[in-house]
């Protein structure tokens, strides 16, 4: 007579186990700093380039080429905040001009999305910054995740640039739109 309690057992316990397993979106801890440069350039170039298939740079454009080789923060005036996954890869970046606090090219891997490391990295800019100050940040109004998150963060598009964001749910259009947020 065969035991039919085992096979249950098994897979009970298999089904524990893998319930006990992480969460895929909450796969590793983002360890969210500023950029030591030149040492971190490499890294944060080729989290950059990801953007763009690695396409070689005779096949992008100049702005392209200039946001994967990182050519703003290696100006004085700027710094990068930089998220690294759990084998210390760079995952994402921002640039902060540190002159104007605007920050931009805030950018996260595909497949590091939807994990908060685009909030780590606005936070810990705003932590950099001196306060009390404006932070100012461009975005695309079709950008919708982008968009989302610096509404739920605080920022607002103001004067023109609010009735751009208006705009941009009705019309197939893509603006431009200018973002701040009053730092305390």
């Amino acid at each position: 007579m065969r035991n039919t309690q085992r096979p249950s057992f098994l897979l009970l316990s298999t089904l524990l186990v893998f319930l006990a397993l992480p969460s895929p979106s909450l796969a590793f801890s983002p360890k969210i700093s500023i950029a030591t440069l030149p040492t971190d350039l490499p890294a944060i170039q080729d989290c950059r380039r990801s953007a763009y298939g690695n396409k070689p740079d005779n096949k992008l454009l100049s702005a392209a080429v200039s946001f994967c080789n990182a050519d703003q923060i290696q100006k004085k005036g700027y710094i990068c905040i930089i998220a690294k996954n759990n084998k210390s890869v760079v995952v994402g970046t921002a640039d902060l001009n540190t002159n104007s606090n605007v920050v931009n090219n805030v950018y996260v891997r595909e497949e590091a999305r939807q994990q908060g490391i685009a909030r780590l990295m606005m936070e810990a800019v705003e932590d950099s910054m001196e306060k009390p100050s404006t932070l100012k940040l461009t975005v695309m109004s079709k950008n919708v995740a982008a968009v989302g998150l610096y509404k739920k963060m605080g920022f607002q598009a103001l004067g023109v640039y609010g009735g751009l964001d208006a705009l941009s749910s009705v019309t197939p259009l893509d603006f431009l739109m200018e973002m701040e947020k009053k730092l305390d």
